[in-house]
């Protein structure tokens, strides 16, 4: 059994890129599968590709003490041949819930987040004449997040990253 959370974002990583030998299958789809963090977001991420500027995701994490459901939409606003620059939105539900020695509190909230950040084509930046390298997208971003707890105290700033296969 999985007791600690790195050991379970490592395992939930490589169930989602599990599918990464699949290189070679239609890259049409509008379709990805990762992991994305960015505090208090974080988790096991779906995005679709609504158009060639917009992106849908949902991200589910139930990793540790907080758990959360979150929505974002992000918007490419320069597309270059190996990286995008996007910006993105995002609402979402959180539980801070803990038992420590018999005492136990948990909290659920809603908040918005924003921001922006860089996603590049490793494909493209690793075999760009040919499909060798798996479609992977690895994204770095900075934004904020308004969300609050009770007993539970993060910064409203918030760093993070991904990594997605696109089918």
């Amino acid at each position: 059994m999985l007791r600690s959370t790195p050991t379970r974002v490592a395992a939930l990583v490589a169930a989602a890129l599990a599918c990464a030998p699949l290189a070679g299958a239609a890259q049409d789809s509008p379709y990805s599968i990762g992991f994305q963090s960015s505090w208090p977001s974080y988790g096991l991420s779906g995005r679709y590709d609504a158009s060639d500027q917009i992106q849908l995701q949902a991200v589910v994490g139930a990793l540790g003490e907080v758990t959360n459901f979150s929505g974002r939409v992000n918007y490419d606003f320069q597309d270059k041949e190996k990286y995008d620059v996007y910006g993105y939105g995002a609402v979402g539900m959180w539980r801070y819930a803990y038992s420590i020695l018999g005492v136990s509190d948990a909290e659920t909230t809603i908040g918005l987040g924003g921001g922006a950040g860089f996603e590049f084509d490793l494909q493209e930046a690793f075999s760009p004449d040919d499909d060798s390298f798996p479609p992977l997208f690895w994204s770095l971003e900075a934004g904020f997040v308004l969300a609050s707890f009770d007993n539970y105290n993060w910064s409203p700033f918030v760093f993070g990253g991904g990594i997605h296969y696109h089918f």
